[in-house]
């Protein structure tokens, strides 16, 4: 069965996400598609191993890792840990830690130019946006924030006088009417929260990278490079999800391990 490729899935609060990894391919060529607990079955057909990045409840779980034992498949559910492929994880209590959050680590320290001493944050811009702080290998802290639709409708829902008509944004501006100010308020926010987490890394480090994905990833690097000079000068890298490409250096790791 090692001869086929190892199903990567990431199951989060509102969508299923998987790719193929076939040992010794590279870690970030991954296309990620959309599934359902219902397909996940046919794919495993196909596998040799699964290995599951999940942010839901047990029962889904339980449920993924029973399909594995019915198809004789190998399981493996990725969790936050305390340090792992040298890289040290902050919290005093790891499993408090979002596990796509650690497996968003791990890939961005395999992609890390190692020349930089894997100094590096990590930005998830999703429901939520987490942003994460890795210097020297070690894991210094982050946040958590409201994403932009979350953002969005928190202004709206707290407030009697002011609306959101749900425009897609396409470049950070200034509003002429309160729908575009509560979006580009929002957008606002974000990019200066990145500001600020440079601003943060730049005083621990001379040099470091970006690593982004998530759905509000691409509207956040453009509107954070439309700032001046200093912004320029950061790396950013954008990758589509960075949660199955850490399942891809578990995967990888593992099965050479056991080569």
């Amino acid at each position: 069965m090692l001869d086929r490729p190892s199903l990567l899935l990431d199951i989060g609060n509102t969508s299923i996400k998987y790719a193929w990894y076939s040992f010794p391919n590279d870690i970030a060529d991954l296309h990620v598609l959309r599934t359902s607990l219902d397909s996940i079955p046919t794919l495993l057909e196909q596998s040799s191993s699964c290995l599951l990045c999940s942010v839901v409840n047990n029962e889904t779980n339980d449920i993924v890792s029973k399909l594995c034992e019915k198809a004789n498949v190998l399981f493996h559910q990725a969790n936050t840990l305390a340090s792992q492929f040298g890289v040290v994880n902050a919290y005093a209590t790891p499993q408090n830690m979002g596990v796509d959050r650690w497996m968003a680590i791990i890939a961005s320290s395999a992609l890390c130019d190692k020349g930089d001493a894997n100094n590096f944050i990590v930005v998830d811009a999703g429901t939520a946006i987490t942003c994460d702080f890795v210097v020297g290998n070690k894991h210094v802290g982050g946040w958590i924030a409201p994403g932009l639709t979350l953002a969005r409708k928190a202004v709206v829902s707290q407030t009697k006088k002011v609306f959101d008509e749900q425009q897609t944004l396409h470049e950070l501006a200034v509003g002429v009417d309160t729908p575009e100010c509560v979006a580009q308020g929002a957008l606002a926010q974000l990019t200066g929260m990145l500001s600020q987490a440079c601003k943060i890394m730049q005083s621990k480090c001379t040099k470091y990278e970006i690593y982004m994905s998530g759905g509000d990833a691409p509207l956040l690097i453009n509107a954070f490079t439309q700032l001046e000079n200093e912004n320029k000068r950061v790396s950013i890298n954008y990758l589509e999800n960075l949660v199955l490409i850490g399942l891809a250096k578990t995967a990888h790791e593992n099965i050479a391990k056991n080569d």
